[in-house]
């Protein structure tokens, strides 16, 4: 009996080692698509193959990214940090793991183009790019190029450090030292001092001045507890205010005034391996709000969005879901579902409204600033010296369409929400006189991005005061990314490659 006893004890114990093990690294993390433009393909995982890219799609390990000869696109890690790729460009995502000391472990592979890593906060997380058969480990608050021709890369170290092991030879490579190496000859490698400008360093620099100037030196929206990524666009595209019973609470500019808007009428169902079905919203502030938290509506309010507890207990790393449910809908409202997931077959994405390849934005909102706008040269020379071309495919205010324009009417003329020019923020059309260089709209240092209680006329009560309007808004063609209403979640059809 006694030896029964301690063999059951003994069985156990494997059994809880083997637990312990199994968690003690976990692949169960999930990163954003955060920018695309022009032709983006991604390959959500084995067997999924090439298909469009939907912005704030999942990235899970084992996806590939694919630009086109006019595409760029950004992956965003949740601590802000990001992966940009030029055009004619493709990466594979190999690992994307926790460690057993709670460490973030990034490993990206190149397979071809111009491609940008850009390291911010986490200094324990490992951040390490394979590329002509060569494994470069980034430290935290590091930035590299890398380009990519065939079998020979060339990478430069804008701002921080990095390191490679060359045959067991570590080599430290430090701000603007460049070195150059080809796959067929891994002992062979030069280092130099400085690296050659690229037109497509400009639309790096302006994407991550963005995140700068809305993320890490903005403490003025929210809270701490609303960090990582998608932060820098829920302060660009709405304000943060405190509703009796919901706590803090966010809504996008322009949801108050459009009273046939609703947060689920444009984007896309994208499968997933290991996740199934989950939604991916064709608005650039469209991450956060759509995988933690809930939804709600109110009466003379309109659509918010609530995270609750939702970012507290693990954050975003573990509390993530495929999409935020919807609660206290109004009348007639027919909720979200995600389609069946086919037990086998092609799983396509499913869209949802009229997606365009231009980021949806809403009347008196903000339009999504033209970041590739300041890529002065598209001369389609790639490889070594110069992303692929191909003409810029941007058009009007930043290429981006009203989300259905032709259903708008005009309500509550004083916001509920700190409309942007109450924090000190100018129409997005006249970025010429209020951004500092940049593209997009630079917040004031000041300026209060919540208002301290609530009034009788709501936050930030301006008639008239909506971001974008006016020149914001498409006159003719402003048929918009969401073709149809609240009613219109049941309409999707597969998505085109």
């Amino acid at each position: 009996m006694a030896k029964n006893k301690n063999l059951a004890f003994i069985v156990m114990a494997g059994m809880l080692l083997a637990a312990v093990s199994a968690l003690a690294t976990s692949h169960v993390r999930i990163v954003r698509l955060s920018y695309e433009s022009g032709q983006v393909q991604m390959d959500r995982g084995p067997g999924q193959g090439l298909e469009r890219a939907i912005l704030n799609s999942p990235v899970v390990e084992g996806a590939r990214v694919v630009t086109g000869t006019d595409g760029l696109a950004e992956v965003e890690f949740e601590n802000n940090s990001t992966v940009r790729l030029g055009e004619a460009s493709e990466v594979k995502f190999r690992q994307l793991l926790i460690n057993d000391a709670g460490d973030k472990v990034n490993e990206v592979e190149l397979a071809r183009g111009t491609v940008y890593f850009d390291t911010r906060a986490g200094k324990d997380d490992i951040y390490r790019v394979i590329a002509a058969g060569q494994t470069f480990v980034l430290r935290h608050n590091s930035e590299m190029r890398f380009i990519m021709s065939g079998d020979q890369v060339q990478a430069s170290v804008l701002n921080g450090e990095a390191q490679f092991d060359n045959n067991g030879q570590l080599v430290r490579l430090k701000k603007n030292d460049t070195v150059t190496m080809d796959a067929n000859s891994p002992a062979g490698f030069v280092v130099a001092k400085g690296f050659d400008k690229l037109p497509l360093d400009a639309w790096n620099s302006e994407r991550g001045a963005y995140q700068t100037a809305y993320s890490y030196n903005n403490n003025g929206y929210g809270n701490k507890a609303i960090s990582g990524f998608g932060y820098s666009d829920l302060a660009y595209y709405g304000g943060f205010a405190t509703l009796p019973g919901y706590g803090l609470v966010w809504q996008p500019y322009g949801a108050s005034t459009w009273l046939g808007w609703d947060p689920y009428m444009s984007g896309a169902w994208a499968f997933t391996p290991g996740l199934g079905y989950a939604w991916a919203s064709a608005y650039p502030w469209g991450w956060l709000p759509y995988h933690y938290g809930n939804w709600a509506y109110q009466s003379g309010i309109g659509w918010f969005w609530y995270p609750g507890n939702s970012l507290n207990g693990g954050g975003v790393v573990t509390n993530w879901q495929g999409n935020a449910p919807v609660v206290n809908p109004p009348a007639g409202y027919k909720l979200p579902t995600a389609p069946p997931t086919p037990a086998n077959g092609n799983r396509a994405t499913m869209l949802v409204g009229t997606i365009g390849r231009m980021p949806a934005y809403l009347p008196g909102g903000p339009v999504p600033p033209d970041f590739r706008s300041v890529i002065i040269d598209h001369s389609g020379i790639k490889g070594m010296t110069a992303p692929g071309g191909g003409g810029s495919t941007s058009a009007g205010a930043g290429g981006a369409r009203v989300a259905n324009s032709r259903s708008m009417r005009s309500a509550n003329t004083g916001g509920t929400f700190a409309s942007p020019q109450a924090r000190g923020l100018a129409s997005a059309a006249a970025h010429n006189n209020n951004s500092g260089g940049h593209v997009f709209v630079t917040p004031q240092s000041a300026a209060p991005a919540m208002s301290p209680g609530w009034g009788s006329q709501g936050f930030g009560a301006a008639p008239g005061s909506g971001f974008g309007r006016g020149t914001g808004m498409a006159s003719g063609s402003g048929t918009g990314h969401a073709g149809g209403n609240a009613a219109g979640h049941g309409g999707s059809s597969p998505a085109p490659k």
